[in-house]
């Protein structure tokens, strides 16, 4: 290493905060992640955290951009508009499962979905691929966006297998709900 130059522990990095910050979240819920757990876990002092989140909501905020950030990777592929949609719903299905106890907390907030996303914006060309008019286009991805978001969070609060009955329950009450998602919006392109 170049004298002078200092090297960076990657521990109280954002991103390494924020990374540590989620498996604590993956492992115990969010309701046990504290700025004192989250500093044993790095193995440092709590008040150099500080330096670079100001408080849990601010971490809270951080991880939910984090996970959404894992979007920037969907893009509308080949395939008719229906088979886009469905592709999208289910990239955002294995994104929230992935991290169930950090979606059941970001559901509860509006954060989840961000206007001019990833993920927003390969909705929006997928309901313009359709042929909904412009001027339905953001309206009805908000509303399916909501729909999607709802079923995801009862899939991982356990309402679906509740309400559907146990087995593949979740797996075939989404690719139900995904299918009225795709009819509804075909409906609306007539």
């Amino acid at each position: 290493m170049a004298e002078g130059a200092k090297s960076v522990d990657q521990r109280l990095t954002r991103d390494g905060i924020l990374r540590a910050a989620l498996r604590i979240v993956d492992a115990d819920g969010v309701e046990s992640l504290s700025m004192r757990k989250l500093a044993a876990d790095l193995g440092v002092n709590p008040m150099s955290i500080y330096h670079h989140v100001a408080n849990k909501a601010a971490l809270l905020d951080g991880l939910t951009q984090l996970i959404t950030q894992g979007a920037e990777h969907i893009e509308v592929g080949d395939g008719t508009w229906q088979e886009q949609l469905r592709r999208l719903a289910y990239e955002f299905r294995e994104l929230s499962l992935a991290h169930r106890n950090l979606i059941r907390y970001a559901f509860a907030t509006d954060d989840v979905i961000q206007r001019g996303g990833p993920m927003w914006r390969t909705l929006c060309t997928v309901l313009r691929s359709a042929g909904l008019p412009e001027s339905e286009v953001e309206r009805t991805g908000a509303v399916l966006a909501v729909l999607v978001g709802g079923l995801l969070h009862t899939e991982v609060n356990g309402a679906m297998r509740r309400l559907v009955g146990d087995g593949e329950a979740d797996d075939t009450g989404f690719a139900l709900a995904v299918e009225l998602l795709i009819d509804g919006v075909a409906a609306r392109v007539l």
